[in-house]
């Protein structure tokens, strides 16, 4: 089973068709030359596009926070946004093909867009669950789930409607500046968008009710991903620009953007790399020098960037700043299809890559996203990769030389490029050999998350008791062949980690750690991993979910305070701190622990008085219409005011907050709140 694409063109309102003046900039399936006008249009303006225009640019970005997933695949259809006066502008309208389970760790740059100056104070977000592909983790094996309604019916398109900060909304300046462009970030929130998850029904049920905020800075410090076709780079000015063409998209164009690399870019150009701008042994080993030598239009790039804020003109104005960048064949060609995923074993040269996400080359100009191709709807089959000694390895974000097809070890998290061939049992198959000239077969190497205990540590190595990859229970994969002999391979219950200089944050054996990095070569271990990142529990990624009883609750908190809010568990009928794969049900603690607000003091950005990021904090009702719906707030002070408020007419059915948890305070430190009722 697979979703429909939806990849359309994208369209515009009609005010803003008659406010163009270079014609209809945004058809479907444009053409090179038919978007030199908005190139023009988005970047500097077109014609006398100026300061007078009467518009002004924004980035969009769309980022989730994770769910118990390995896979939620939806059409994202559109944005509209309300302006004060009530007038409706929607500048992007999709839809786009897009599977959540992948932007955990990133946002994506969904597109760059004129909109008529003023201030902006909500918006709509539309979603079509029809074809959706959301699967669930059954006794580690990933299960497609029956998509229903909080009420047991089909799901459909569902629109929400987000109520912007009022101390942040958006504020679009005259301009002609895409250095003034406002940024406005969407996050999807997963768990707080699943009312509940059946695993005993066959295939499993996941009711959903989508639950996303809007702001104008984002609540997290994600690398954001910028893909598209090249149109020009500067080698002088260390600068590169490209058409805005989002996710899985092969067609649509959504504005142009330029980003600014520096002699720290990492650059892996049709599988050479290079880095930055100076410094290189050669002019012509720079990174943005081979990237300039590439052909503008065919060329498709994708930019891991920072967003660099500016003082001026407004506190929400910056640039991108790319911090390795992928392009031509490393990241795609015409010829191949990609698949991204968790490698459980390899026999020979042969993978079994389980949680896929399929980029698939039809042969035409479209892509898809495909998950889950067995015909049987309650199993998904891991998909089978060959890989020989052509086979093109390389690593994201680093220089590491001398990679080769045994670069490629069990427990890999891997994007492969390869030939696709969809045999009669429905299984996804991919020939990664690189064997012809039409099959440029490549893999890339994606950091990797181990989740475990510390056995023991000595200089340079530790040894951990591994309970999971990617989330992925350490039982799902076989590590035979990752040794360099039997009796070598890996074993959970001591897991060896290459550390290098990195410390270790604890010393107590039993201690939690969240290790980041690569699986060492096929062959090769001990040791078995390469440590890029070590940090202990109190300093990962957490989050506190909470489901009250039936029809929820007035009374959610017995404390609500930025200083230290506690929780009402006497309505509950679930409360757990989430850390990557290990659940901790508040109700096993000692008392219910407090969670505190990340202050907005120590999260700004290089320039004074501009934020690099701002928590989120948000309540409301994503089913309701206009003007009803989610509330976004920046301060928590506000935000438990309204709840309150809100909480004398309304009940609470659930809580996700993220942050970090201190098990030896007992304190929750949250960065964002959403309260769903």
């Amino acid at each position: 089973m697979h979703p429909s694409s939806g990849i359309h063109g994208p369209r515009l309102q009609p005010a803003d068709e008659a406010r163009t003046e270079c014609g209809s900039f945004r058809s479907a399936r444009l053409g090179v030359s038919a978007l030199l006008c908005a190139v023009a249009l988005f970047a500097a303006g077109c014609h006398n596009n100026n300061q007078t225009s009467g518009a002004g640019v924004a980035w969009i970005t769309l980022t989730d926070q994770p769910g118990d997933f390995s896979s939620y695949i939806v059409n994202v259809d559109s944005i509209t946004l309300t302006r004060s006066d009530g007038t409706p502008v929607g500048p992007l309208l999709g839809p786009e093909t897009v599977d959540f389970t992948k932007l955990s760790d990133l946002s994506e740059l969904w597109g760059s867009a004129t909109i008529p100056i003023g201030t902006y104070t909500s918006a709509q977000i539309v979603l079509d669950y029809t074809n959706a592909v959301i699967s669930v983790m059954v006794n580690g094996l990933p299960q497609k789930a029956k998509v229903v309604n909080a009420a047991g019916a089909a799901v459909t398109t569902q629109t929400i409607n987000v109520n912007l900060d009022p101390a942040g909304q958006l504020t679009v300046p005259d301009t002609y500046a895409a250095t003034s462009a406002q940024r406005l970030a969407i996050d999807v929130n997963l768990a707080a968008s699943t009312p509940s998850v059946n695993l005993a029904t066959s295939p499993a049920t996941v009711a959903v009710r989508p639950y996303l905020t809007v702001g104008v800075a984002p609540s997290d410090k994600k690398l954001i991903r910028v893909r598209g076709p090249l149109i020009n780079s500067s080698v002088s000015l260390g600068t590169y620009t490209v058409y805005v063409r989002p996710f899985l998209d092969e067609a649509d164009n959504f504005g142009s953007l330029s980003l600014f690399v520096d002699a720290n870019t990492i650059f892996t150009t049709n599988g050479v790399v290079t880095t930055g701008t100076t410094g290189c042994a050669a002019a012509k080993d720079c990174g943005i020098t081979q990237l300039s030598e590439s052909s503008a239009g065919t060329t498709v790039t994708a930019a891991y960037t920072t967003f660099e804020p500016t003082a001026t003109p407004t506190a929400t104005a910056g640039k991108f700043h790319p911090k390795y960048v992928l392009a031509g064949s490393t990241l795609e060609d015409v010829y191949t299809s990609g698949l991204e995923g968790d490698v459980v074993s390899r026999t020979g040269n042969t993978l079994k890559v389980r949680g896929s996400t399929l980029q698939l080359y039809t042969g035409g100009t479209t892509g898809t996203s495909l998950y889950c191709t067995s015909a049987s709807t309650t199993a998904c089959t891991d998909a089978t990769v060959k890989i020989g000694p052509p086979t093109i390895v390389r690593a994201d974000d680093t220089t590491l030389t001398n990679l080769d097809y045994n670069s490629v070890a069990v427990g890999q998290h891997v994007v492969i490029r390869g030939i696709f061939t969809a045999p009669a049992t429905g299984a996804i198959d991919i020939d990664a050999t690189g064997s012809t000239a039409y099959n440029t077969g490549s893999v890339r190497l994606i950091s990797t998350h181990l989740w475990g205990s510390l056995v023991s540590s000595s200089t340079g190595v530790l040894s951990m008791n591994l309970e999971s990859i990617n989330n992925w229970p350490v039982s799902a994969f076989t590590f035979a062949g990752n040794g360099t002999s039997a009796a070598a391979d890996p074993v959970a219950a001591a897991f060896t980690v290459n550390t290098g200089a990195l410390a270790v944050p604890v010393t107590t054996v039993g201690d939690p750690l969240w290790v980041d990095g690569l699986v060492a070569p096929f062959g090769s271990a001990p040791p078995a991993f390469d440590a890029t990142a070590i940090a202990s529990e109190a300093s990962v990624p957490a989050s506190l979910q909470v489901h009250w009883t039936g029809t929820g609750t007035k009374t959610p908190f017995s404390v609500l305070s930025a200083a230290g809010s506690t929780i009402d568990l006497a309505n509950t009928s679930s409360a757990v701190i989430r850390i990557g794969p290990e659940s901790v049900a508040l109700a096993s603690l000692p008392v219910s622990p407090q969670f505190t607000v990340v202050p907005q003091a120590g999260i700004a950005s290089s320039v004074p008085g501009v934020a690099l990021f701002t928590p989120r904090f948000s309540y409301g009702d994503p089913t309701a219409v206009a003007p009803a719906g989610i509330h976004v707030f920046s301060a928590f002070g506000t935000f438990a005011t309204d709840l309150t408020t809100a909480l004398a007419t309304a009940a609470a059915l659930q809580m996700e907050a993220r942050g970090t948890y201190n098990r030896a305070t007992n304190t929750f430190s949250a960065s964002s709140v959403d309260v769903v009722l």
